[in-house]
């Protein structure tokens, strides 16, 4: 089925710094099989597993909800509650659990960004809206993309187990996954020296004994 893999325009979704982005089933089904992997009920699981659930929960808030944004953690509830009412129990939990590590590393993470009048570093809240406008803004990403992104450099920055981070780190992070994304003007090339021959050589007289 295509729509699972598009956005809805006519269901806004509302953001915690009060921005608001389309329905993203994608997104939605991303965030559902997180809870599957964690709770170790992935294994054997058709892989349209996850994307079915996000439909379930596309569908009732289709039918249900109003013309007013519908906030993420409603979302996050009715994700919740349909992975539990389908016998993913434990995976309902992991999601949970995972939402809740999430929050609170998102208020706990503080980014310092140098002051230009005197080089001193000025502390803010953590906050992934400012990555995918950046990404918009500077590199002339469309938003599911961006929002891709900045998900990815949210998830390297709260694995550093860092209380605070630099600007300049994060925009290495952004400019890492670009690169890994080839989303960056010009590939990465491998400088192939002598040493880098030699292991290619061992590799093929390898192959060909075999």
């Amino acid at each position: 089925m295509t729509k699972r893999f598009s956005e809805d325009e006519t269901i806004r979704v509302c953001k915690r710094d009060g921005s608001d982005e389309p329905f993203s089933l994608a997104k939605l089904a991303g965030s559902i099989r997180e809870g599957l992997d964690a709770s170790g009920e992935a294994a054997g699981l058709a892989g349209s597993t996850a994307a079915g659930l996000a439909e379930a929960v596309h569908d009732y808030v289709e039918k249900s909800s109003a013309d007013d944004p519908v906030k993420t953690e409603f979302l996050a509830e009715l994700v919740e509650l349909v992975l539990a009412q389908t016998g993913h129990t434990a995976a309902s939990m992991a999601f949970q659990r995972h939402r809740s590590f999430r929050d609170r590393q998102r208020r706990r993470v503080m980014v310092a960004n140098p002051r230009p009048s005197d080089g001193r570093f000025v502390r803010r809240r953590w906050n992934k809206s400012h990555i995918v406008q950046h990404l918009r803004r500077q590199h002339g990403l469309d938003a599911p993309v961006s929002r891709m992104i900045a998900g990815r450099v949210e998830q390297l920055v709260f694995q550093c187990g860092l209380n605070v981070v630099t600007v300049g780190l994060v925009y290495e992070m952004i400019k890492s996954e670009l690169l890994a994304w080839g989303l960056l003007p010009g590939a990465l090339v491998v400088k192939k020296t002598r040493a880098f021959r030699q292991v290619r050589k061992k590799i093929k007289d390898k192959s060909d004994t075999t």
